[in-house]
């Protein structure tokens, strides 16, 4: 396999982790429903996790590769199941801000190294594109980490 065949593959995982996002994330902004900034958050980030995959599945094609199907069925279906895997617990909140923080920390590690993967293979306008998309990520991951306090405060009070 040659680097550009890896950097393609590894583009489709990425791909894939977006779309399984995007199911992880709906069902996180239902649980919100009490907590408007939260779930605005979150609901502008699936907005931003569609255009994500729209971006990646463009660098994907620019390189000559073709978008995995078979990767993005997997996704969808893992991502439909971990949605489901809090339910219904009284710490759900506290629960979805952990996974959706570690979510957003694998996906800046992610995004960092396709970064340096293009620019090895001489591609940079993918790169630049997958810097933006980095952005995002770690503007989620700030919000994330700024809100988790809360929602532990908020368990621990629910359990009480």
């Amino acid at each position: 396999m040659t680097a550009r065949e890896k950097v393609i593959d590894w583009l489709n995982d990425a791909h894939a982790m977006e779309r399984a996002l995007e199911e992880v994330l709906q069902r996180h902004a239902k649980d919100a429903e009490g907590e408007a900034e939260v779930q605005a958050r979150i609901e502008r980030h699936i907005d931003e996790t569609r255009g994500q995959a729209e971006t990646v599945r463009g660098c994907i094609e620019s390189l000559g590769g073709d978008v995995s199907g078979s990767k993005d069925a997997f996704a969808k279906m893992f991502g439909a199941m971990q949605g489901m895997a809090n339910r219904p617990m009284a710490d759900t909140m506290l629960k979805n801000a952990l996974a959706d923080f570690a979510a957003e920390q694998f996906e800046i590690a992610c995004y960092r190294a396709l970064i340096v993967a293009c620019q090895e293979i001489g591609e940079e306008d993918v790169a630049f594109r997958l810097t933006d998309i980095l952005h995002e990520e770690e503007s989620m991951a700030q919000f994330l980490d700024q809100h988790l306090p809360g929602a532990v405060r908020a368990a621990l009070v629910d359990s009480q």
